[in-house]
């Protein structure tokens, strides 16, 4: 006998996870911030080319006057420096700093080791599961955002 997935039980699950347990998730994951500043840095040291700030709110999912906004505080922090392109003056395209690379590496792994010791906690066969099933969720999010079934 073939059985069914009770897509509506494991909707409210889910949703139980979500609701109920949102700050202990927070409490891991958001250690250390997906947003502002140093996702702002993180996208500059993995595109390692100059990028605009149209291009870095795109990648960021933020607006031009956020950006902008998280730029000048980088700018005065000096992590990042911003230079006009060669190719059309009116851009202005943004690299890190020694000092920007080296706190975002510092950044990185000290949320690198949070997330080690959550999956060595979960233990390896569930930690493995784990990882699958969340890029999993998240490209069939990201689809889901895009439009694709």
């Amino acid at each position: 006998m073939e059985s069914t997935t009770n897509y509506d039980k494991l909707a409210d699950e889910l949703c139980d996870i979500h609701f109920l347990y949102a700050r202990d998730l927070a409490n891991v994951f958001e250690q250390h911030s997906t947003r502002g500043e140093e996702a702002a840095l993180f996208w500059l040291s993995k595109l390692e080319n100059p990028v605009s700030a149209g291009e870095l709110a795109a990648r960021l999912g933020i607006t031009s006057g956020r950006i902008a906004n998280i730029l000048s505080s980088l700018d005065r922090k000096k992590l990042i420096e911003r230079h006009r392109s060669s190719r059309d003056r009116r851009q202005i395209n943004i690299t890190l700093t020694e000092a920007g690379a080296a706190h975002i590496q510092q950044v990185y792994e000290s949320a690198k080791a949070s997330h080690i010791s959550l999956l060595k906690k979960m233990g390896s066969g569930e930690a493995e599961d784990f990882i699958r099933l969340t890029s999993l969720a998240v490209r069939t999010a990201a689809d889901l955002s895009a439009g694709r079934s």
